[in-house]
């Protein structure tokens, strides 16, 4: 038989803060193959970042931002980076896919979050000194090459939205927090992928369709195997029309989902659908990471 594990993970979060829940525990002691998006903590990966940045991220022939954007949005710019403490002269001369990676960052550590303490990275310097097998879906060049692939438009697109939404950024990374957190897979859905499928649909195809659909292929392969494994992914991609679990339940996985409620002020875990695991399993707590349960159904099963 095969089970694979899906934790919808927040790739940032305070430092300090209890993430697990008795659910995900028990997923992990059960799960001695964890599966990761890329390897980003060693020092082999922070160097091919810092190299992909350096060659990849600023603008060729000395361009600067400022003269690329209209006024009124170089003036939000200035703004911005003044409010959050980085040097102009540092920012002035980025790709705007590397400044709105800089500045959404800035902001979400400003705020109190180190992608220090987020789920993967706890979670895989864990995984590694418990001497798990680990696997990643990408590489960190191809994670930055994705935005760095982008089209002048396309990536001006990304870092025109931010500085025209920022005001309301505070507001909106609290709500998707929070549904995280409740596990609230409507509104993950609705702040993460619909907007953007919306306002940018070649970025979304990028970064989350193409992706989505890879990881489903090497999934189903692992399937096609014996074993327990565990998944840990950003919750958008495990929540709406063509996630990872939308995807492998159309090959003919069997899908069960650990979920919660989807209010706000729920308190304990609440099954999903009728084949959700007895109450016994289900946590007690509303830590609302997307934890699903893939197993394969009567007609694949090994």
């Amino acid at each position: 038989d095969s089970e694979i594990f899906l934790l919808g993970t927040f790739h940032v979060l305070p430092q300090g803060m209890n993430w697990r829940s008795p659910a995900v525990d028990k997923a992990i002691e059960a799960s001695p193959v964890v599966w990761f998006e890329a390897e980003v903590d060693t020092p082999a990966a922070r160097q091919a970042t810092l190299n992909y940045v350096m060659t990849q991220g600023f603008n060729a022939n000395g361009g600067k931002l400022t003269e690329m954007l209209a006024p009124a949005d170089a003036a939000k710019l200035q703004t911005i980076v003044s409010e959050i403490g980085l040097p102009m002269a540092a920012i002035d001369p980025m790709r705007p896919w590397q400044a709105f990676l800089t500045l959404s960052v800035q902001f979400i550590v400003s705020k109190g979050f180190d992608p220090s303490s987020g789920v993967e990275s706890t979670l895989l310097s864990e995984m590694r000194n418990r001497g798990r097998t680990l696997h990643y879906f990408e590489t960190v060049e191809q994670q930055l090459g994705f935005f760095g692939g982008f089209s002048s438009e396309q990536e001006m697109d990304l870092l025109l939205a931010t500085l025209r939404d920022w005001d309301q950024y505070a507001d909106d990374f609290g709500a998707l927090f929070a549904a995280w957190r409740t596990g609230d897979a409507e509104k993950i859905d609705s702040m993460m992928n619909e907007s953007l499928r919306e306002q940018a649909p070649a970025v979304f195809n990028v970064l989350v369709t193409k992706r989505n659909t890879a990881w489903a292929e090497a999934l189903a392969k692992e399937m096609a195997g014996s074993g327990t494994e565990l998944v840990a992914v950003g919750a958008g991609h495990l929540v709406g029309k063509g996630s990872l679990p939308d995807l492998l339940a159309a090959k003919g996985f069997k899908v069960e989902r650990y979920g919660v409620s989807t209010s706000a002020a729920a308190s304990t875990f609440a099954p999903a659908n009728d084949n959700a695991p007895a109450s016994d399993d289900i946590a007690a707590d509303p830590i609302g990471d997307i934890l699903q349960d893939l197993g394969s159904d009567s007609a694949t099963e090994n």
